[in-house]
C-alpha cells in the first residue's frame, strides 16, 4: 500500500511540475507574441490555450511583420528607381547639349543660343524635381508645418489665373472662374494653397486640348469652401484614377515626360490638403476631361 501511495505521489508531483513548466513556456511565448505586436503584455488576457497555439500565433505575427517589411522594401526600391529615372532624363539632356557645344568650337551663334536655351530649360526642370522631392519628403516626415491664416480664396484664385495666362495662351485655353462676387474667407496656409491651385491649373493646361477651357468653381456650404477644377482635356482612363495621387505615377509615361513636370505635383496637392484635415478627389472620363475637387474650412 505504501509503495502504491508513493508511486501515486510521484506521478502527481511530476504532473504538477510539468503543468508549471508548461505554463511558464506558454507565458514566455505569450510575452514574445505581445512584444512582436508592440502591445503591453497582460497574462490574464492570454488567448493561446496551449503551447502549439502560442507558437502558431507567434509565427503568424512574424509572417505579418515580414510581409510588411517586404512591402516597405518594394516601396523603397521603386521610389529610388523612380527618382533616379526622373533625374537622369534632364541631366543627360544638359550633358548632351553642353558636350555638343564644347566639341564644336566653330558652332554658329544661332545654334549656340538654341542649345543653351534647351540646356537651361532642362536645368530648370531638374531644379523643379529636386524642390518637389524636398517638399514631399518634408511633408511625409512631418517637418513641414502648416501655418494657417484668414484670407479670401477667390482673390487667390484670380491671382493664380493671371499667373497661368502665358501657359494657357500657348494652347489657346480659356481659364474661367465661376463664383459669387463676394469673398470666400477660409482658414488655411495661403502659400501652400497657392501651390495646390497652381499645380491643378498647370495640370489642366498641360493635359487640356488646344482651344479648350479650364473652369474653376467656388462654392460654400457654410462650414466648408469647395474648390473645383474642371477641364475638357484628354481625361484619365478609369483604371488609373485610383493612382493619380501617387508619387511619380504617370498615366502615359512617354507623353508626360515630353510635356515636363516632376511627376510629384498631384501627390504634393494631396499632402497639402490632407495636412489641412481635408480631402481632394478626382473624377474623369477618358477623352472628355477631368474634375479635381477639394475642400477647405471656412474662416
Amino acid at each position: 500500500m505504501l509503495i502504491i501511495i508513493s508511486a501515486t505521489s510521484g506521478i502527481s508531483i511530476s504532473s504538477f511540475l510539468w503543468i508549471r513548466r508548461k505554463k511558464k513556456v506558454l507565458n514566455n511565448l505569450e510575452r514574445l507574441i505581445y512584444i512582436e505586436k508592440n502591445e503591453a503584455f497582460e497574462a490574464k488576457n492570454s488567448k493561446a490555450k496551449d503551447i502549439e497555439d502560442a507558437f502558431k500565433e507567434l509565427f503568424k505575427s512574424r509572417k505579418i511583420e515580414m510581409q510588411r517589411l517586404q512591402q516597405l522594401e518594394n516601396y523603397r526600391r521603386d521610389y529610388i528607381g523612380n527618382v533616379a529615372h526622373e533625374l537622369k532624363t534632364p541631366l543627360f539632356s544638359i550633358q548632351g547639349y553642353i558636350e555638343t557645344i564644347l566639341d564644336d568650337p566653330k558652332i554658329d551663334k544661332e545654334t549656340l543660343e538654341l542649345f543653351l536655351k534647351k540646356a537651361y530649360k532642362n536645368a530648370d526642370r531638374l531644379g523643379q524635381i529636386v524642390n518637389d522631392l524636398d517638399t514631399i519628403t518634408k511633408y511625409e516626415s512631418g517637418f513641414l508645418q502648416i501655418e494657417t491664416e484668414r484670407f479670401d480664396i477667390l482673390a487667390l484664385v484670380n491671382e493664380v489665373i493671371e499667373e497661368l495666362e502665358i501657359q494657357a495662351k500657348e494652347k489657346n485655353i480659356q481659364i474661367n472662374c465661376h463664383s459669387k462676387s463676394e469673398p470666400y474667407w477660409i482658414e488655411a496656409d495661403k502659400s501652400r494653397i497657392r501651390q495646390v491651385l497652381v499645380n491643378l491649373g498647370y495640370n489642366s493646361i498641360k493635359y487640356g486640348n488646344q482651344g479648350g477651357t479650364t473652369n474653376i468653381k467656388l462654392s460654400s456650404t457654410g462650414l466648408k469652401v469647395i474648390v473645383e477644377f474642371a477641364d475638357n482635356g484628354i481625361g484619365i482612363p478609369s483604371q488609373h484614377l485610383g493612382r493619380v495621387f501617387e508619387r511619380f505615377y504617370r498615366v502615359d509615361k512617354h507623353r508626360n515626360r515630353e510635356t515636363g513636370g516632376s511627376g510629384l505635383g498631384l501627390s504634393i496637392c494631396k499632402h497639402i490638403i490632407e495636412a489641412h484635415d481635408e480631402t481632394i478627389r478626382v473624377m474623369s472620363t477618358e477623352g472628355a476631361g477631368s474634375v479635381f475637387t477639394f475642400t477647405l474650412p471656412c474662416a
